[in-house]
């Protein structure tokens, strides 16, 4: 049975461990699937029989090389688990002399999995990894520095890869994104076409496309029924640190300085970028509505979301949709915060080349078209390729910008010790149970505490 159908030895979920096999006729692969369970030593895999010649019988090739890797594919959508065999796939048809055996996980299992393997004495070749677990993985001595097989490959180099696609801790680098997840700004273009409003693509074309300009936009569209908002004028999210990054970045502010030695968030401009949210919030009330039901006039949104887009708008012809990157700021900055998801070696490898082989495959041209349809392949690590886009509401153009402009995403030790704490702080000032200079000097106290405490990852 074929790669398509996810049915051999029954639902493809249960699976803890496959085999996809590499060697055969043609150079194309083969896939068999192997049920176990357990964190035991790796499978043996079985090899074609040699085949027979006039002259005698050949002795047999040598048996493919093989590479293990732990992967986060269990609970995931059956779009994503699909579009992963075609690039396993793909990789063991252009690789014949490796095999590639997966230990499908479920995506919160990966790192209590991969610890898990390693203290029974098995290292994974290649690791599904995130920018959240590397400081993690660091520590535990679970993966290796990518930096050798960086310098020493013929076929690329360092300089071939944007530095927010290389995820990386103390200048060392563990793993090239696959995965490049930003947040481009979408609209209801029928809205803005209705209250006479230029749309956000118009204004970035005539270079007015600002955070200003959200705000008036989004005054303008916001209707309300009493005192609920029957049309919100836009959603953004700075109560997650992440996206708090590019409204500080966009206001020539940061959270800490470029050593990660002092927290800075105690500028008069951090305090006006953290101002313009909360008055998004608490004083205009544009925020609100629901973009995939039309009640709502722009949002951010990765392009994960837009095989929703075209289900729930385009498909229905709702409205038509918009495009635009992110707005300047006061200062003209727009950067793009970049958050990789990449594949890592594991420490110990048994076959670190065939893993090397593996994630250059992962980030290369040739899984592109994969990609898309998991939502990426908009933005890459090497930065050598084009974006890839799929819908007609796509501008490669403002992908390519935001590329350019993109920054990695930096992250305390702590990091999830800052995500709820700034949430607590950002609900507390939209409330009003907290001044913004107050929830500023508060977080500055905090952050420089993670700081001396742990530091940072990158």
């Amino acid at each position: 049975m074929g790669l398509e159908s996810g049915e051999i030895m029954g639902s493809r979920t249960r699976l803890t461990r496959r085999t996809l096999l590499g060697g055969a006729a043609g150079g194309a692969g083969a896939l068999a699937l192997a049920a176990c369970g357990g964190a035991a030593a790796t499978p043996e895999s079985v090899a074609p029989p040699p085949a027979e010649t006039p002259g005698g019988v050949e002795p047999p090739a040598a048996a493919p090389t093989l590479v293990s890797a732990l992967m986060a594919l269990r609970g995931q959508s059956e779009t994503w688990q699909r579009a992963w065999d075609r690039i396993f796939a793909k990789f063991i048809a252009a690789h014949p002399a490796y095999t590639l055996e997966i230990n499908d996980s479920t995506l919160a299992g990966v790192t209590s999995r991969a610890a898990t393997f390693m203290a029974a004495g098995f290292t994974f070749d290649a690791i599904y990894g995130s920018w959240e677990w590397l400081g993690l993985f660091v520590d535990a001595g679970i993966i290796q520095s990518l930096d050798p097989h960086l310098a020493n490959d013929a076929e690329v180099a360092p300089a071939d890869f944007h530095d927010f696609g290389k995820l990386k801790h103390k200048a060392i680098t563990y793993g090239l994104a696959w995965q490049l997840t930003a947040h481009p700004f979408w609209s209801n273009d029928d809205a803005f076409l209705a209250a006479g409003l230029k749309t956000p693509a118009e204004l970035e074309d005539a270079g007015n496309w600002t955070w200003d300009a959200v705000l008036a936009a989004a005054v303008r569209l916001t209707t309300r029924d009493g005192a609920a908002i029957a049309f919100g004028g836009l959603q953004v999210y700075p109560m997650l640190t992440t996206h708090l990054l590019y409204h500080a970045w966009a206001w020539g502010a940061d959270l800490w300085d470029e050593g990660c030695a002092r927290a800075t968030c105690d500028t008069p401009a951090f305090a006006a970028a953290v101002q313009y949210c909360v008055d998004l919030f608490a004083t205009h009330r544009v925020i609100g509505g629901d973009f995939l039901r039309g009640t709502q006039g722009m949002v951010e949104r990765t392009t994960a979301g837009l095989p929703r887009f075209e289900a729930e708008i385009a498909a229905r012809d709702l409205f038509a949709i918009g495009m635009a990157p992110r707005p300047r700021g006061p200062n003209g900055d727009r950067a793009t915060v970049m958050t990789p998801g990449g594949i890592f070696i594991g420490a110990g490898a048994k076959n670190a080349e065939g893993a090397w082989a593996f994630i250059k495959h992962t980030v290369s041209a040739t899984v592109l078209p994969e990609l898309t349809a998991i939502g990426q392949g908009r933005f890459t690590a090497n930065m050598h390729l084009q974006p890839l886009t799929v819908y007609p509401y796509e501008n490669a153009a403002h992908y390519e910008q935001m590329a350019r402009t993109g920054r990695p995403a930096p992250r305390l030790r702590q990091q999830r010790a800052f995500d709820a704490a700034w949430r607590a702080t950002w609900d507390a000032m939209v409330e009003g149970s907290l001044t913004v200079a107050a929830g500023v000097a508060q977080l500055q106290e905090r952050v420089q505490g993670w700081i001396d405490t742990g530091g940072c990852v990158r």
